[in-house]
């Protein structure tokens, strides 16, 4: 009996194993952006939405990064992140609920990844991915 106790203890932590984001970090590229200068040259912009999970709240924050050429324009962009703000979030099962933060809709956990939703042209919707961050690009 106690081995069949175990069996199941090491197969539900198998099955959770992934599932904990408490204390993780995640990122996802939300959208691509060109800019062409008159000139000659131009900037790429790609925008980033960050996730980072505490107990009881979530940090969630923006970001544009610019790539431009010639490379001094990049100054002329601010790259800093958006304010960050707090909102509470809870898990159920593999479905992942922030109150008040409704961007992306509900999150599901798949495959040690958070996928939401966001509408484009208030009618069809584009899958968003965030992937874990090993560290903290504030």
């Amino acid at each position: 009996m106690n081995n069949i106790f175990i069996a199941l203890l090491l197969f539900a932590s198998f099955i959770m194993k992934g599932q904990n984001i408490r204390g993780k970090f995640f990122v996802a590229q939300t959208g691509i952006a060109c800019k062409e200068y008159s000139g000659g040259g131009g900037c790429e912009m790609r925008y980033y939405c960050y996730l980072e999970f505490q107990k009881k709240y979530v940090n969630v924050f923006y970001r544009t990064i610019y790539r431009c050429s010639p490379k001094e324009m990049e100054s002329t962009y601010d790259s800093s992140p958006s304010k960050i703000k707090k909102y509470m979030w809870k898990k159920e099962g593999r479905t992942i609920s922030i109150n008040g933060f409704t961007d992306y809709d509900v999150l599901k956990i798949e495959s040690g990844k958070l996928i939401g939703t966001k509408k484009i042209n208030y009618q069809q919707n584009e899958i968003i991915e965030f992937k874990e961050e090993p560290c903290q690009k504030k």
